[in-house]
């Protein structure tokens, strides 16, 4: 290289040139790409954390459990996607959130049998194009406890695959089935209490400015007010017609707001002018509650009470009158005195036949003799409860304490009170008292602070329920609890338990008492040197103990009291009756009301089949004379009875007269279709029900 071409001294080397500031240039332009793509991956990354978060968030906390659903196009399930939730919700294996084939299959499984087929209503409605899929149904967990579930799906994305994806929710709705269930059994016993009782339920709604509306009667009322088939059954002013137009005012003015007392309910009375069976007596209670806008709901329960008032008006004297007005001590003085009059010649006559060693009587009619005057004395000495308050606060009150077997005393109790145990539905139980507990007590007080203990227990219960009894020894004492399922006492309930004719609220509860009853029990106790404790909790039950003397003498023999050995109607056999009624009814109601009818025919004697099963099997016993039947038995109809009877050589000739609260054309053509003398609805005509027997007895059983 020449000298000339050699750079000068101290000269510095030039590095822009054109190639230099090429390389320089793409070197930055890389650089800022690697830049904000590490920029660009670092946003996706937070927001990939974020939505890891979100989803992790809603698979612990939502209710339930999410899932995405695979369809494929070769029929093939599969769940890619579960949270936490639906392995808790199903009582899944949380491993199985590895296998999205296994987790479709497991699920599956959890379907209870019954509903498993609505995996293939869901698929077909998925086929027809349907994108919302939603239904209730039931699984079994592991446990074998069965929930009820509800799932909605929605898809989503349909890709170019054949795949469909679906994503849903499932979630634990046990709870609102029991409830909808409640609510229709609710419904259906507000249905079958419109249709069996004897009398109407209804509810009257009454504006701020006074004007009254039905918003709900039950069924009855047209058979009790005489309506044309066509009238709805919530318009008021047709019932209105009905009433006779001296009572019109009345009945109107029960309505009015003015000075109205929402703590006690509204007793009233009236007379109706009915097309067929003319002056009726008409009578109810209803309750009043205030809305907050002034508006007043009636909520109430009307009967036909004629036969009541008739019967009250034979009875009541003017004399009665006067002492139903007489101080309380007087009243129970003179109402003691006139029950133990009959009870008097009950016990007395018993007592006679006992002696009575003839051939007449053999031991089985003995034993229904002494059976007679048990419980006569039984009642005897409940009867006189009343009066003992006063000669035990007096110290007047004799007992005779004796040792007592605690196991026949509770015997004696429990089968006092089954019969209205199975009125009500409730379960008495007795599996816990010690064998050979023997106390120091009264027998007929310490069974009469039992049998009031148990009816209580009975009586302010739900259906359904218990009662139990149980005893044990204590020390050197005995102890007897009672203990319900029932409705319980509050701490201020319980503050005023044993104050006389207290009744502590519930005589705004439509269940009858005096409030003397736990009184007299806590006194009697007392009496025999017990105690008595309570312990209550509203809306699940009471538990009474009584504390008594523990005894080691020999308890006296004593066995317990049959309530109803002897069949209703037993004839006489000095006395045959001409002519054998058999009546099929499942209503105690009813069957009092035609017994009471038929005691003004001496003659005749009355059978009772309390269900269409019971009233068959007595005819074919004893075939009657005639058939009276309701057309609503518990366990059949009353055609189901009469083709039943048909079948029997024997009883197809027996007259039937219908006896129903079905008073609907079609049904009364049936039944005189299928052979019927008569058909009489209710509420009875106790003449026309006389006078139909009278005519369509047999001529051979009326003339005997």
């Amino acid at each position: 290289m020449d000298a000339q071409d050699a750079p000068s001294a101290g000269a510095t080397p030039d590095r822009q040139g054109p190639s230099g500031s090429s390389l320089h240039d793409e070197l930055e332009r890389v650089r800022a790409a690697l830049a904000q793509s590490q920029a660009r991956e670092a946003e996706l990354s937070t927001r990939l954390s974020h939505c890891e978060y979100l989803v992790k968030g809603l698979s612990r906390h939502t209710p339930g459990g999410l899932i995405v659903l695979d369809r494929q196009p070769d029929q093939h399930r599969r769940i890619p996607y579960a949270s936490d939730g639906l392995f808790a919700l199903l009582d899944l294996d949380p491993a199985l959130a590895s296998d999205p084939d296994a987790l479709f299959l497991a699920m599956v499984q959890r379907i209870h049998p019954e509903h498993r087929a609505m995996i293939g209503k869901w698929e077909a409605a998925a086929d027809a194009g349907s994108r919302q899929l939603a239904g209730d149904f039931k699984i079994t967990r592991a446990n074998g406890e069965e929930r009820w579930i509800a799932m909605q799906l929605g898809m989503q994305v349909d890709d170019h695959h054949g795949h469909s994806i679906w994503f849903g929710m499932l979630q634990d709705v046990t709870d609102r089935q029991h409830m909808a269930q409640r609510l229709h059994e609710r419904d259906l016993l507000l249905k079958s209490l419109g249709r069996n009782l004897p009398g109407i339920i209804y509810k009257v709604w009454v504006s701020p400015q006074g004007e009254p509306h039905m918003q709900y009667v039950s069924a009855q009322v047209k058979q009790l007010y005489e309506l044309p088939a066509d009238t709805p059954p919530n318009d008021w002013n047709r019932h209105y017609e009905r009433i006779h137009p001296d009572d019109a005012a009345g009945v109107r003015q029960l309505l009015t707001t003015e000075g109205l007392d929402s703590s006690k309910p509204v007793s009233y009375e009236y007379r109706v002018l009915l097309p067929s069976k003319g002056l009726r007596w008409l009578a109810g209670q209803a309750m009043p509650m205030t809305e907050p806008d002034g508006s007043v709901s009636w909520y109430g329960y009307t009967s036909d009470v004629t036969e009541q008032k008739l019967y009250a008006d034979a009875m009541i004297s003017a004399k009665a009158a006067e002492r139903a007005n007489q101080a309380k001590s007087e009243f129970l003085s003179r109402m003691s005195h006139e029950l133990r009059t009959p009870l008097n010649a009950v016990i007395g006559f018993a007592q006679l036949l006992q002696m009575d060693r003839s051939q007449v009587f053999g031991d089985t009619q003995r034993g229904h003799v002494r059976l007679i005057e048990k419980a006569g004395q039984h009642l005897l000495s409940v009867l006189s409860d009343v009066l003992d308050l006063s000669r035990i606060e007096a110290g007047r009150l004799p007992l005779d304490m004796s040792a007592q077997d605690c196991r026949h005393v509770v015997d004696d109790a429990l089968q006092m009170v089954s019969d209205l145990a199975r009125r009500h539905r409730i379960t008495l139980r007795d599996d816990d008292i010690a064998p050979h507990l023997t106390v120091q007590a009264d027998r007929v007080r310490l069974r009469q602070v039992l049998v009031n203990l148990l009816v209580n227990g009975i009586k302010y219960n739900r259906p359904g329920g218990e009662v139990t009894v149980n005893g044990w020894s204590d020390g050197g004492r005995v102890v007897l609890e009672i203990r319900d399922s029932g409705i319980g006492l509050s701490a201020d309930q319980r503050a005023h338990l044993f104050e006389p004719f207290n009744r502590l609220g519930a005589e705004r509860s439509g269940i009858e008492g005096t409030g003397i009853g736990l009184v007299i029990v806590q006194r009697l106790v007392t009496l025999m040197q017990g105690d008595i404790e309570v312990e209550s909790t509203p809306g699940q039950g009471s538990c009474f103990r009584i504390w008594l003397p523990l005894t080691v003498d020999t308890p006296v023999d004593s066995g317990a009291i049959p309530l109803d050995d002897t069949p209703v109607g037993t004839a006489s056999k000095d006395k045959p009756m001409t002519a054998t009624i058999l009546y099929a009814e499942d209503n105690e109601v009813n069957v009092l009301l035609v017994q009471e009818v038929i005691r003004m025919r001496p003659q005749w004697q009355l059978q009772v089949g309390r269900s269409g099963a019971q009233a068959l099997a007595l005819a074919q016993a004893h075939p009657p004379d005639l058939m009276l039947v309701d057309m609503h038995l518990g366990d059949m109809t009353g055609f189901d009875l009469v083709d039943a009877m048909d079948r029997d050589g024997r009883l197809r000739t027996v007259p039937r007269v219908a006896l129903s609260a079905d008073a609907m054309p079609d049904r009364i053509h049936a039944a005189q279709d299928r052979g019927f003398k008569a058909y009489l609805t209710k509420p009875l005509d106790v003449m026309a029900l006389l006078h139909c027997l009278d005519e369509h007895l047999p001529s051979s059983a009326r003339t005997q």
